[in-house]
């Protein structure tokens, strides 16, 4: 059975601790321990079996780093979202329209988690380059224009919001690209990230119960912050991590979240 260890707060471990700790290990070395410190968003390493899973839990332990051992086959798994370009604000409800055009009527309460960031995300794009002709050519001779294209990969970055609801598996994926900020009224300024921010704190507002990932805390505060991710998976990662901590939660309290 693989297993996963998890973090029990999301506060970066310290890189030297880590060290001593992977030494339970012979495969694993001080590079995993600094990549384990980069990477920490939850879950701090994967692809253990049990025993070495413990092993390495007990050494952790002891530089006082308190880890979860949990199988990988029981991670909640992240279902692909249901795309919002435009949403309309009550003190009711918050109403979704999807690209179809559809109206999705949702009450506060049952809004569970609110997660937000600034992604880092790597992609290709293609870039061509067009080599002139020559200058002269001998009359009734026609070159053709040659060009040459290739990729290169770039990152840039992206503005994310998700939304999940209390049943555990409904997931609303904000296309921030086409996104449609006239919800926010007389609110709406010409700065897109203080519009994204601003978003995200009406949401809040109204949600007093939705857990906020790193992201959608920093978002909230006073001045609001833009928390970057340095990648899509660790923005992912944490959203495992934030719903894997609610249903612990929710069973502790005898109660579905």
């Amino acid at each position: 059975m693989a297993c996963v260890l998890m973090q029990r707060d999301l506060d970066v471990p310290d890189v030297e601790r880590l060290t001593r700790a992977f030494r339970v290990l012979p495969e694993l070395t001080g590079l995993d321990a600094q990549t384990a410190a980069n990477d920490a968003y939850g879950i701090l390493l994967r692809g253990l079996d049990s025993e070495k899973a413990g092993r390495l839990q007990a050494a952790l332990r002891d530089e006082g780093i308190e880890t979860e051992i949990v199988a990988e086959s029981n991670l909640p798994a992240l279902t692909p979202g249901r795309s919002v370009q435009r949403i309309e604000l009550t003190a009711e409800h918050l109403t979704i329209h999807d690209p179809m055009g559809r109206m999705i009527p949702l009450a506060w309460d049952q809004i569970a988690l609110i997660a937000s960031g600034n992604v880092r995300v790597r992609e290709t794009r293609k870039l061509r380059t067009t080599l002139e002709e020559p200058p002269s050519h001998a009359a009734g001779i026609s070159y053709d224009t040659l060009s040459d294209a290739h990729t290169k990969p770039v990152e840039n970055e992206h503005l994310m919001l998700e939304l999940f609801l209390s049943d555990g598996t409904a997931r609303f994926t904000f296309a921030m690209d086409e996104f449609t900020f006239d919800c926010l009224a007389e609110h709406l300024s010409h700065d897109r990230t203080h519009n994204f921010m601003f978003l995200v704190q009406e949401l809040e507002k109204n949600t007093p119960f939705a857990s906020l990932n790193r992201g959608a805390f920093v978002a909230c505060q006073r001045p609001p912050q833009l928390f970057t991710y340095p990648s899509r998976p660790a923005f992912n990662e944490e959203l495992i991590w934030m719903l894997w901590r609610m249903d612990q939660l929710s069973r502790t309290r005898g109660v579905d979240i």
